[in-house]
């Protein structure tokens, strides 16, 4: 049995896998992913079945996922090696295989791209409370600090930082998190003023808002914790 899985969502999210729990060969609620570099350490992944009948990997995927440094344009490659062992191939973007070098568990996911330093604002708070809060906001990611007005959380957020990914499209993805809530939303890149660097953050944002319960008012702290092809943004 082989397949091949394209990575589209962070490791977050389950991941679906295009088999069914009867194309499996045992009964066992997990599958043990390895990869070719000789270890052959399995990576232990429950399943569950989806309403479609497929099956998608859950407990153990962002395990997985972290270990090997694997990236939201990534190509998977699936190759059942018996019983519940699959081995996995990892391949980038342009097709050029992972050297499965295990990822240090201190090293933040999104260090090797975009031009961000680890901790540090990246916006200029525009008000004297948002630059208060920025001055006492501790976190291993990229942030930015916004105060939330009415107006912003109805319609769009312009947070007005370096470009959000390494993506050379006008328009996007973007999901944002907090807690159990998750959207995906809209970025859209505007070049010109502003050095270049100006966006705005839309289509699902005001729904976001709206399930956060934000108050207009208030300050609101957004973490940047990937900058991969799809960026996740994540209000504390």
């Amino acid at each position: 049995m082989r397949f091949l899985k394209p990575i589209i969502r962070p490791s977050m999210f389950k991941l679906s896998l295009p088999i069914t729990p009867d194309e499996l060969p045992n009964c066992t609620p997990y599958l043990d992913l390895v990869v070719p570099d000789g270890r052959n350490n399995p990576c232990r992944c429950f399943w569950t079945q989806l309403q479609s009948g497929k099956i998608a990997l859950t407990r153990g995927w962002e395990e997985f996922y972290q270990m090997y440094k694997i990236n939201l344009d990534s190509m998977l490659y699936f190759t059942h090696k018996g019983n519940s062992t699959f081995q996995v191939r990892i391949f980038d973007f342009g097709g050029i295989e992972n050297s499965y070098q295990l990822r240090d568990p201190e090293e933040p996911p999104y260090i090797r791209t975009g031009n961000y330093e680890i901790a540090k604002c990246i916006n200029i708070p525009p008000s004297p409370s948002a630059r208060a809060v920025a001055a006492k906001v501790k976190s291993k990611w990229p942030f930015f600090v916004m105060d939330l007005t009415a107006r912003m959380m109805s319609s769009r957020l312009l947070p007005n930082v370096p470009h959000l990914g390494h993506f050379t499209g006008q328009r996007h993805p973007l999901i944002l998190t907090h807690g159990h809530i998750q959207v995906e939303a809209t970025y859209t890149r505007y070049s010109g003023k502003r050095d270049g660097s100006f966006g705005v953050i839309s289509g699902g944002w005001d729904n976001f808002a709206s399930l956060c319960n934000f108050k207009p008012g208030g300050v609101g702290v957004f973490e940047v914790i990937s900058t991969e092809p799809v960026t996740i943004i994540q209000p504390e």
